[in-house]
């Protein structure tokens, strides 16, 4: 019998539950939205509703992969081998997550200065301004830091991919956002599909690194981010 993988360390943990709180709050944004909500009412009604609702369920499901392996050595970390430790397979799930990656770092790039020239341009009001300075900020950020991750993962070297996978995440949450606020619809649309691909191919490169459960769970997990936040926002 295989034993499960060991839990990630808490830094990681910690930022998958912010993610999941801010997951949590666009979900509930977007259905309080489509409930007829002006934007602002909606926002503030949703934050401490999806606040909590992204802990419960981080919680519960930290709970259940816990009580699932109870053996699990609590303050192991999960470790990345290097490029010589790689074996075929591992570097197989490398080979198809790094076109993702760049695809997403081209396309976060281009949204990101498009999103700013429209910003610039903004004469809306000052709401809708901030988001579109946030949305062109975010793009351009993880648009850059991916491209200068590119040439040390075709040589393999992987170690921060699982950060990377959540940036995926993120990248898609705030492209629904860009989606409710209907800033460049169809490129927030592409920028989904691209982040959530890649994210999935991040984490299953990473589970066949560390064969740790919770990579298949993340996995899992930015397939269902990126659906709602592409199907959550054109419901409106």
């Amino acid at each position: 019998m295989s034993a499960r993988g060991p839990d990630p360390p808490a830094g990681r943990l910690l930022s998958w539950l912010v993610t999941a709180v801010l997951v949590g709050w666009f979900v509930v944004y977007n259905i309080f939205r489509i409930g007829g909500d002006s934007p602002r009412g909606a926002a503030w009604i949703s934050l401490g509703i999806g606040a909590v609702a992204g802990v419960v369920v981080f919680g519960c499901v930290y709970l259940v992969l816990r009580r699932s392996a109870p053996g699990t050595l609590r303050h192991q970390t999960v470790e990345i081998p290097g490029p010589d430790a790689l074996d075929a397979g591992q570097r197989a799930a490398i080979r198809i997550a790094v076109p993702l990656l760049a695809a997403l770092a081209a396309v976060a790039l281009v949204m990101g200065i498009i999103v700013g020239v429209d910003w610039i341009q903004s004469a809306t009001s000052l709401r809708s301004h901030v988001t579109k300075l946030i949305l062109a900020l975010w793009d351009l950020f993880i648009g850059g830091w991916i491209a200068s991750e590119l040439p040390r993962l075709h040589r393999y070297d992987v170690e921060g991919i699982d950060s990377i996978a959540l940036g995926c995440v993120l990248t898609a949450v705030l492209a629904g956002v860009g989606i409710s606020h209907e800033d460049v619809v169809i490129g927030q649309a592409i920028l989904i599909l691209v982040a959530g691909l890649a994210g999935i191919a991040s984490q299953l490169a990473v589970w066949r690194l560390t064969r740790s459960r919770w990579a298949l769970l993340m996995a899992f997990a930015v397939a269902v981010v990126a659906a709602l936040s592409l199907s959550l926002p054109l419901a409106l």
